[in-house]
């Protein structure tokens, strides 16, 4: 068997990493900085738009932090959302809260039978299953609240992001090996 030849890996890799790096200072040295006052402009209204306040605005009352982002559109779909989530709460919340004090009511032989159900183990199913979906919509509701911090937050810390017509990332095909065309992605940036 031969020796296999494990510096080559070792030298190409540095190889690369020696290129990486003269490319980067080129990149840098070719762009000298000609409107430092644009800049701290940039800078200044970067740091007016807090993420931080998007989420304690939220937090406080939903749906102030998407109108701190200038999102006004997220903020009917928040209440409806939470409104719907609520309906199903109360909704469940009576029905656990009715066939609780049917059970409690058959238990101590007030009643024999409560909306068809005779037994005692019907009526403890019903109020089980009412009281978990009660439950289930509490959790439902308080992810809801917390979406909507996430929401007013991440639109924070997007907020200043540039998402222009300039930018586009299209299919395209790419020479591979041997010169045969492969699929890939190319991203193209207009100036």
């Amino acid at each position: 068997m031969g020796r296999i030849n494990t510096h080559k890996p070792i030298v190409l890799a540095a190889g690369l990493l020696l290129l990486f790096l003269m490319v980067d200072q080129k990149g840098l040295a070719q762009k000298p900085d000609t409107e430092p006052q644009n800049r701290q402009n940039q800078e200044v209204a970067k740091e007016e738009h807090s993420p931080t306040k998007a989420a304690l605005l939220s937090a406080v009352t939903p749906g102030l932090g998407q109108v701190y982002n200038q999102k006004y559109w997220k903020i009917p779909i928040l209440y409806a959302g939470g409104a719907f989530v609520y309906y199903l709460y109360d909704y469940y919340n009576d029905r656990f809260n009715e066939y609780s004090n049917a059970y409690n009511s058959f238990i101590n032989k007030k009643i024999t039978e409560y909306n068809g159900i005779t037994t005692e183990e019907g009526l403890k199913q019903a109020k089980d299953f009412y009281r978990r979906y009660r439950d289930l919509n509490t959790i439902i509701l308080v992810g809801v609240y917390l979406v909507n911090i996430v929401d007013a937050t991440v639109d924070a810390y997007l907020f200043n992001f540039d998402v222009s017509k300039d930018l586009s990332l299209r299919p395209a095909t790419l020479n591979g090996i041997n010169n045969r065309r492969v699929p890939g992605v190319s991203l193209t940036i207009r100036f």
